[in-house]
C-alpha cells in the first residue's frame, strides 16, 4: 500500500536523496529485518510492500563509509560515532507503559488495541507532549532554533534539531551530556539518554504506524494542545504546514562545542557544565 506521497518530501528534506543508512521493518510479534539503504528511492518498495501491517525505523545518521551497515556488529559501538554523520542532535521523550502493558497482557488484540486508544485519549502521553515543547520553547529563546517535533503514535515524542557537521573530540559523551543537562536543569522527567548509544540510534519513519495504537508518525507545533497532538496523529496524510523550515544556529553549535570541551578538560566523569549553563541563561 502506498504513503502519501508528500511523505517521500519531507524523507527527501530529513534525509536527503543519497546516504548509508539502515531501514528496519517488522514488529516486536513477528522479528524486525533489517535492509541497508543507499538512496532515497529505496526506501519506496519497501513501504509499499509492508505498509501498514509493519513498523518502520530508519538510521537517525547517515555513515559516511561504503560498508553495509546491516553486517556491522551492533555491540561495536566505536563504528557508528566513527562514521556517523553528526549533524543531527535528537531529543527523545518517553512515556512509561508499564502499565498498558500489565492491563494488556491477557486482552486480545481487539481488545488491547481499543485499552491503548483509550488511554491515548485520556491523556496518558500528556507529560511527554509538555514536556517536548518545554525543550522547544527552551531551545527557541536561548539558541534561536525552531526544532522538528514528532509524535511516534504510542509513547514517545521526538525532537530534532539539526547543525552543520561538527568535529568534536568527544562525541558521544557530548551527545550523551546534553540531554542528561536539559533533564537536570529544567526538571525533565520523560526525557531519555540513559542506555542510548547517541549515533546508532534508530527513528520511527514519519507517516508509518504504530503497530500498538494503529497511530501515525506525524509532526506537530508547539501550539498545539493534547488533544490537536493526538488527533493529528489518526491522519495518513501530511499537513506541509506542519513543517517548519530546518533551522541552524551557531549558537546551539557553540553551545555543543562548549560541552566537549569541558570534557575534554575533566580529569575525572564527574563533569561540571554550570559555568556553560550560566552563560546560556
Amino acid at each position: 500500500m502506498q504513503i502519501d506521497e508528500k511523505w517521500y518530501k519531507l524523507f527527501e528534506k530529513l534525509y536527503g536523496k543519497k546516504f548509508n543508512r539502515l531501514l528496519t521493518v517488522g514488529t516486536a510479534d513477528i522479528g524486525y529485518t533489517n535492509y541497508d539503504i543507499r538512496k532515497l528511492d529505496e526506501i519506496r518498495p519497501y513501504v509499499e510492500e509492508g505498509f501498514p501491517q509493519n513498523e518502520f525505523y530508519i538510521s537517525l545518521y547517515s555513515y559516511k563509509t561504503e560498508d553495509k551497515l546491516s553486517r556491522w556488529n551492533a555491540i561495536d559501538l566505536e563504528q557508528y560515532e566513527k562514521y556517523a554523520n553528526k549533524n543531527c542532535l535528537l531529543f527523545r521523550f518517553k512515556q512509561n507503559t508499564d502499565i498498558i502493558q500489565e492491563e494488556t497482557s491477557y486482552l486480545d488484540d481487539i481488545e488491547k488495541f481499543m485499552f491503548i486508544r483509550r488511554s491515548i485519549n485520556l491523556g496518558c502521553n500528556k507529560n511527554i507532549v509538555q514536556d517536548c515543547n518545554k525543550v522547544y520553547n527552551f531551545f527557541k529563546t536561548h539558541f534561536n532554533i525552531k526544532g522538528t517535533m514528532m509524535f511516534n503514535g504510542f509513547d514517545e515524542c521526538l525532537l530534532y534539531y539539526y547543525t552543520d557537521e561538527i568535529a568534536l573530540n568527544n562525541p558521544s559523551l557530548t551527545y550523551y551530556n546534553i540531554p542528561a543537562l536539559l533533564k537536570q536543569k529544567l526538571d525533565i522527567p520523560t526525557l531519555l539518554y540513559e542506555n542510548i548509544e547517541p549515533f546508532a540510534q534508530l527513528v520511527p519513519l514519519p507517516g508509518t504506524q504504530n503497530s500498538n495504537s494503529r497511530l501515525y508518525t506525524q509532526l506537530f507545533h508547539p501550539d498545539f494542545d493534547y488533544e490537536h497532538v493526538m488527533s493529528n496523529s489518526q491522519e495518513k496524510f501530511l499537513d506541509e504546514s506542519h513543517l517548519s523550515p530546518i533551522e541552524k544556529s551557531k549558537e546551539l553549535e557553540q553551545f555543543i562545542k562548549d560541552i566537549d570541551d569541558e570534557i575534554d578538560n575533566t580529569k575525572t566523569i564527574k563533569f561540571n557544565f554550570n559555568e556553560i549553563w550560566e552563560k546560556i541563561n
